[in-house]
Formats: C-alpha cells, structure tokens, sequence
C-alpha cells in the first residue's frame, strides 16, 4: 500500500490533538508505520534509528528505548549520533589525554559538511546552540575567553531522552538557523501511572586499556593516571490526577582525575574533576480532549576543574551549566492543528580564578625547585553569560488538496562577556642577591628575594550584545499522481546583521515503481548569529607598565625598586572593528532512491551536494592613521561539501538490523574557525615540486577534521532468554585520513627566498566493534532490575597517535531498578 507522505502528514495533524494529550506527537512525514507495528510489542529492543521516509530523506529517528540500548556510559549524548552516515567525529575522540578523560561535556561533530559549529541543536524544540565565537579560545592561558565553552548551550542526561531527531538534509522549512545540521533532543513525557526508575554507572582507569604512542617520539607524554566516573539519574512518574502528570528527575555524573605537577614544583600528585546535574520537573495537563497544556523547568549545572601542572596556586573552576523553561499548549480545531510555546534559555561558561600571575624566580620561593622562573596564580575571572526568549508557534492546515504546515519564531537573545576587577600578570622577574630587594608595602611582585619588572594589567569591562530576530515558514505538501511536492520557504531577520534573508525550500518524491520512490530537495539554509566579533569590540586592550630594578648580585647594593611607569611600547590593539556582513548560507542539491527489502526493510542510496558561502572569517591585519592594528569580519570562507551514502534497515522477529556506508569530500577554504584569515593569496609555499600560492594549495586540501572520506556503520540489536537478556552490538569504520600540513621544512629557490614544505600526512583507517549487554536478573511486572556492560573497542583497535596515548578497549558497568 503506497504511503503519501500528504497522508502522513494529515494523519499526524489529526492525531495531534491527542499528541498534545496522551501520546508524543509522531513525526509528520516519517515512513516507519508499517515497520512500527513489527516491534511494538517488544518493548526492550528497538532499531539503533530510523528514516526512509520517501518525502524527508534528511531525517533520523533515535527512540528513547535506542538511545539506552546504545549509550556508551556517562552523559555525552554526541556518540548516540555516531551511526548516522553525513555525521562526522571528532578525529581525536579516542586521545587519552588527562583533559579529555576528565570532561563529562558532549564532544564536538559535523553534519553535512559544517563546521561543528554550524550545527543548530536544541532542547525540546528550544536552541541550546551558543552565539558566541567558541572557537576563540587560544589555550587555557588565555586571559580574555573561557577556554572550555562550547557550541552547546545545555548537557542533557540521556536517561532523561524519550526522542533524538537528526537532519542531515532536505529539511523542512520549520527548521532554520543552520548551515550543518540540526539535532533536537526531546525529553521524554511523564507516563500516565506512577513509576519510579534508577540507573547508576561506573568506570574506572582499570576497565581502560590504553596505547602509548609511536616509540619513535623524542618526548613520551605521562601515562593517564588513575581516574573515577561515577553517573546516577533518578526519575518519578507521578499521575497526581486522571488530567495532570508530573515527572520529576535528578540525576548526577562526576569524573575525578589524579594529575602531577611539574618536576619544577616538586610534582605533587593532585586530584580535579567535573561534576554535571540535570535537575527536571515537567508537566502535561489534559484540559479537554483538543486542548493540552505543558510545562518545564530544567536545570544542568556543570562544574569542571583544572589546576595547571606549571603553576602554583592555579586552580581554574569554568561552568557549562544551563537553565532551561517553557510554557506550551497546543490543541486541534476542526482541521487546524497548533502547538504554541514560550520559554527561556540561560547559560553560563563563567570562569572563576585568582585575578593575579606573578611569575617568581625559582630558588626565591620554596614551592619552586628551580633556578627557573616558576608560575604562581591564575589568569582571573571572567563571566560570560547568553539568554534566549523565544515563542514559537506552528500550525498545521488539512486542506482538501493537500496540508499545509506553516508557524512564526521570535527570539531576543542577551549575550555578554564581563570581568569584575582588573587581573594583573607579573613577569621578568629578577633575583636580589644576598642583600634582598627593600619591598614597598603591598607589592605583591615583591618577595624580598626577587621581583617582577614588567606587568601587564587586563582592565574590567562589561561587554554586551543583544539581538531580536524573527522568522516565519510555509511549507504546502500536495500529490499529483504518483508524485509528492513539499514546496516551502523561511523568511527570517535580525537587527544585529540586519539582513532580510529568504530561504527556498523544494522537495519532490517521485512513486515510479510499487513502494520503490525518487527524491529529489533544492534547498537554501541560512546559518545562525555570531557575536563574537562585536564582544571583542567592547574588550579593552591590556596595558603594560615596567620598573627597574636594582639587583644586588650585579651592583653590589640593595635597594627598592623603582616606580612603575607605561613600557616604551605598548600592545597592539587588535580588536575587530564593525564589519557590513551577509548571513552565511548553504545550498542544497540532494538525491535518493528508496526501495523495500527483504526482512521488512528499506534501502536508500542518496547523494548530498551543498556550497557553504558568506561564512565568517577574519580579514588581514590592517593599521588605521594612528598606526594602530585592526582587523575586520569578513565573509571570505567557504565550504565545497559532495557526500554519497547507502544505507538499509530490516528486522526478523526481535533482531533488528541498521548498515550504511557514506563517501564524502570537504573543500574548505577560510572557514577553519570564525578568526581564521582567509585572505592568503599573496603567502606563497612549496608543494608538489613547485611554488604555490596558499589559496592554491587549499585546493588540493581537506578539512583536517569532521571529514573522513569513507565512514560505514554496522548496528545489530535483539533480544535473548525471552526478553531478560538485551544486547546492541556496533560496528564502526572510518577510512584513511589525509590531510597536508607544514614539515616544518624550507625549500630555498635559485635567488635564495626560502617557502614552508607542505606535505600529506595520513591518519591510518580504524574499525571498531562495541557492544552493550543488559541482564534482568529481577523481571517482574511491577519490579525490574538489571545490570549493564557497555564495551567500546572489543577488539582494542587504535590508529596510532604520535602525540597523544589513545584508548583501546573500555568498559562502563551499570546497575539499574525500575518500579511501574
């Protein structure tokens, strides 16, 4: 029986109604109907995700039953998108490095060809996408941005999901603000009987195997030291009526890591770690059987801490956490169905730290056991804060030729970057002899021993930037014959860019053959604010200031040292000055086939072509009449992206199987970062025996990241023992890296002018099987317990670093109890 996605699509309106109520709204368009009802009533076993609807050949559906099947261990709910064939990794997912075992937050990803963040990802419907530059961070000694933000706004548990969408392409009209993809995770409804569940995990440095790196590096980094993860989510389903349920839920992860300080401060063995919560409280009331009301507070507070192992007295505590509320109601009138919501979104990636650095001489301090100069403090607090209003409202109209989808987003955004006092770093110390320095009352670059001679000062400052933008979208769905439009378009506008910005959205499958469908999408996206650059602005330059000092062990004398006066030269100020910039924006061509198969299943092979234009970049350096530097944002950077994919879903009785594998090519050209200097036609470099131009050499280039040409993904999950006994078993390939990158050696033409060698480096290719197994050793029908193993890497496959040491085989242990 053919499908029309219209037909879904009206069907889904009419069962909104109750959506709102009892039931999670479906999917307008997605095809899974049939394959649904095959596992409906096996409630513990689900596909690892499902699409192959014939209209929105863009989307994937992870269930909530898939995402605890297939969840690694702790809350990173980056790896749940892993199987998808246009998401990218992160390269260097598996570095063992101290930082990256101690983080708790979601790993970086690609879609489509964007940059990772390029992504639009949101919380029940809300974006949890951050609008400031969060690729600016220089290191963890920058003074003027906060080392580990990130482009997500909110951590959510995956306990905690009842649904996971994915768009890789071909999106409706609905979604905007993106030139990636878009990634909705929506928390799970409360159940309409009381119900009480637990969940607890745990890891340790003993259940990781670990990979030095290649034997041949001059300089072996340290071993990872020893570590602890914890992680415990509880939830409460209480009906307090026959019309209002309520769910409640906290649930808590932490890592502590051992880490050692320098040989230089005696090399003290420490302990730091991240602690994430989620605290939740939702709402559903039933008013009638065409009105629903709903609400939601969530909170994630997210605490990391770092000392660094060259500095004293340097512990540096940043936050991630996130806040998040809405009030929605949504209903049905006669043909119409709606959904309006109003909610807020907070975040915090604050950082607190000592607001002063002295850089002391080694012998004069006795925590330093150097006659090197030796850190002491921390490079100072800094608040940065980003608050979303939204409303949202979406209607759907039956009409008596076909539905017609439309709604209106409003948004005022308050971003800001501040510093409370002024942070001071004191350097260029010198030692006084056996005389001593005379120290003035309250210099606190003096110790008697030895004193600074240079300090730079980083003033407070109250940077603020806010930005209102609407948007409003139309999408009508028809059938003519055997063919299905989807014909659409997104209007939106800022004040901030001030740019009217209207985008195309075209779909048409085509049923050429019983149950056998062509899909052809034009579309246009446009990507989402970045303020960065205007923060900057308002960013005052740091001042530097100097002394002399008079050093006994050269002059045979005491004394004080002198007073501080402004250094004969001064820092460049290199803030980015206003720029008229365009919305970046992407365009789409895609294509597929889908068929069915054999064991209930579907097959698509689909193509996806986009051009990423107008992305932000960074102008050359320029210098104004005063002779002082500047920059300005341009809209230089550009992404060419082609990706080929195949991909099958099937089932027989409880096994079900998920298999794809995807080809694809990223040309990058400016669009590294948001700071990145595009403008590289005049830097000439030496590659393939002759002279280039930089911007030449990028046209035999790659990205460096997010973008392994071949990535295949094997899932099977099923269930034993009549049901006790679940296991999701994974297979992950991804292909051989090459990329080019500076030797860091010269060629020197006839004439003597002398050209960085760029050469191809590879990252070897890496098959990884994981495996997941769940045993209810109690399985009642009120009363369920279970233990889980979750196994990353079986086979302990790495591709060999030689920088970092990599994880090998892991595994996350699980004890969980449910009471319905």
């Amino acid at each position: 029986m053919r499908k029309a996605a219209l037909g879904c699509t009206f069907l889904s309106a009419i069962s909104s109604s109750a959506a709102m109520g009892n039931q999670k709204v479906d999917l307008g368009e997605i095809e899974i109907t049939e394959q649904a009802s095959i596992y409906s009533n096996i409630e513990r076993v689900s596909p690892a995700y499902e699409s192959f609807d014939p209209i929105d050949t863009g989307i994937s559906v992870m269930s909530g039953q898939a995402v605890e099947n297939r969840r690694s261990g702790g809350i990173d709910t980056t790896e749940l998108l892993r199987p998808l064939p246009f998401v990218q990794m992160d390269a260097n997912l598996d570095d063992a490095t101290k930082e990256s075992i101690q983080s708790l937050r979601p790993r970086d990803f690609s879609i489509s060809g964007g940059n990772y963040y390029d992504n639009n990802i949101s919380i029940d419907g809300i974006s949890a996408t951050s609008i400031h530059d969060v690729t600016a961070a220089s290191g963890e000694n920058d003074w003027n941005n906060v080392y580990t933000q990130t482009s997500q706004t909110f951590y959510l548990d995956p306990t905690l999901i009842g649904n996971v969408e994915v768009f890789d392409s071909n999106v409706s009209a609905r979604y905007g603000d993106f030139i990636g993809g878009v990634v909705n995770y929506e928390i799970r409804d409360p159940k309409d009987s009381f119900a009480f569940n637990i969940t607890t995990g745990f890891q340790n440095d003993s259940l990781v195997k670990y990979h030095a790196p290649a034997p041949d590096e001059d300089e072996q980094p340290a071993p990872p030291a020893d570590f602890t993860k914890y992680q415990t989510s509880v939830t409460v389903d209480l009906p307090v009526t026959d019309r209002l349920f309520l769910l409640a839920a906290y649930s808590r992860a932490e890592s502590r890591v051992q880490y050692e300080k320098d040989a230089d401060l005696g090399s003290l063995t420490h302990d730091s770690g991240d602690v994430s919560q989620n605290f939740l409280l939702k709402g559903r009331y039933d008013y009638s059987d065409d009105l629903t009301f709903e609400a939601q507070i969530a909170h994630s507070p997210y605490e990391s801490e770092r000392d660094l192992p060259n500095t004293h007295d340097g512990l540096t505590t940043s936050e991630s956490s996130g806040t998040q509320g809405y009030f929605a109601a949504s209903g049905f009138f006669k043909a119409t169905s709606w959904k309006s919501k109003l909610s807020l979104m907070h975040n915090d990636s604050s950082r607190r730290a000592n607001n002063r650095r002295i850089a002391w001489r080694g012998e004069t301090v006795d925590w330093c056991y150097t006659s090197r100069n030796c850190l002491e403090g921390g490079v100072g607090n800094l608040d940065q804060t980003q608050t979303d209003y939204t409303w949202k409202t979406d209607f759907s109209t039956y009409l008596q030729n076909g539905t017609l989808n439309y709604g209106s987003e409003f948004n005022y955004t308050d971003a800001e970057k501040s510093r409370d006092e002024e942070a001071r770093y004191y350097y260029l110390s010198r030692t006084a002899g056996s005389d001593g320095f005379d120290c003035a009352p309250g210099d606190p670059a003096c110790n008697g021993l030895s004193a600074a001679s240079r300090d730079l000062v980083y003033q407070p400052f109250d940077a603020n930037v806010s930005v209102y933008n609407h948007s409003l979208w139309g999408e009508y769905l028809t059938t003519f014959g055997n063919v299905d439009i989807r014909a659409g378009a997104r209007y939106s506008y800022d004040d901030f860019l001030g740019n009217h910005n209207l985008a195309p959205r075209l779909t048409g499958t085509w049923q050429f053959m019983p149950e056998t469908f062509l899909t052809l999408g034009a579309n246009r996206y446009y990507g989402r604010n970045m303020i960065g650059y205007a923060i900057n602005e308002q960013v005052p330059v740091h001042t530097c200031y100097e002394r002399p000092l008079q050093n006994a062990a050269d002059n045979g004398y005491g004394g004080m040292p002198g007073q501080w006066d402004t250094c004969a030269f001064q820092p460049s100020i290199t803030n980015y000055s206003t720029s008229d910039l365009d919305t970046p924006y992407s365009d789409e061509l895609t294509a597929s086939l889908t068929f069915q198969t054999p064991l209930n299943g579907h097959l698509r092979p689909k193509v996806v072509y986009r051009e990423n234009r107008d992305q932000f970049s960074r102008s050359e350096k320029l210098t104004d009449a005063n002779g002082t530097d500047y920059y300005t944002m341009a809209n230089d950077g550009e992404t060419d992206y082609l990706g080929y994919a195949l991909e099958w879903s099937g089932n027989y009785k409880s096994h079900f199987f998920n298999a794809n594998v995807a080809w694809s090519e990223t040309q990058t050209n400016g669009a590294v970062d948001y700071t990145y200097e595009a403008d590289d036609k005049n830097e000439l470099v030496y590659y393939n025996n002759r002279i280039m131009t930089m911007a030449e050499l990028r046209e035999h280039d790659a990205r460096q990241n997010f973008a392994a040409p071949l990535k295949a993904s094997l899932n099977w999950s099923t269930d034993w023992l009549s049901g006790d006994l679940i296991t999701d078993a994974s297979l992950n390939y991804r292909g051989k890296y090459e990329y080019l990158t500076d030797s860091r050696k010269n060629h020197t033409d006839d004439v003597g002018n002398t050209y960085d060698i760029y050469e191809q480096t590879n990252i070897a290719s890496l098959t990884t099987v994981d495996t997941n197994i769940k045993y209810y050793f109690l399985n009642r029908n009120t009363h369920n317990a279970s233990i889980d193993v979750r196994i990353k890497n079986i086979f302990d496959r790495v591709t060999g670093s030689t920088s970092n040491y990599q994880i090998g085989r892991s595994f996350w242990l699980g004890l969980n109890y449910a009471f319905n």
